[in-house]
């Protein structure tokens, strides 16, 4: 085939009748993407904080201590003992007599009770909320989106 710029006119038909022409055509087709902003959306969390009075267990301790005076003679020493809520410490001292003999002297006797009471304290408490909010193109308003639930 010839290219345009070698191809010869053909020569003119005798009949103007028998003359057909037939156009070329060709069409381009060209894709690509424009991003177009139509909305946008945000989301704040916003921190609530107050002081709520708050029932806690307060627990103490309150410990009483006694000396009592034994001054009993005895044979060897003894390890301290726990009866109930009360521990027993002996307390022992050589004591010169015609013969040297161990005396229980006295015993230390140490109670502990513990109480408990419920107390109202202030406390601090943070609770959290998130806000969606929507606008419509690129330079609206902002407005809060409305919770499904």
């Amino acid at each position: 085939m010839d290219s345009p710029e070698t191809a010869k006119p053909a020569p003119a038909p005798a009949d103007a009748s028998d003359e057909v022409r037939v156009s070329a055509v060709q069409e381009q087709l060209e894709v690509g993407v424009e991003t177009v902003e139509t909305g946008s959306v945000r989301v704040r969390k916003i921190v609530h904080e107050e002081l709520q009075p708050v029932s806690v267990p307060l627990h103490s301790q309150h410990v009483e201590v006694r000396r009592v005076a034994i001054n009993r003679p005895v044979e060897e020493r003894f390890e301290p003992r726990r009866e109930g809520d009360t521990l027993i410490v002996p307390v022992f001292e050589y004591v010169p007599v015609v013969k040297l003999q161990l005396t229980l002297k006295e015993e230390v006797h140490i109670t502990t009770t513990e109480s408990q009471q419920e107390v109202v304290r202030q406390i601090v408490l943070a609770s959290e909320e998130l806000v969606v909010e929507r606008r419509e193109g690129a330079d609206g308003q902002w407005k809060p989106e409305k919770d499904p639930n």
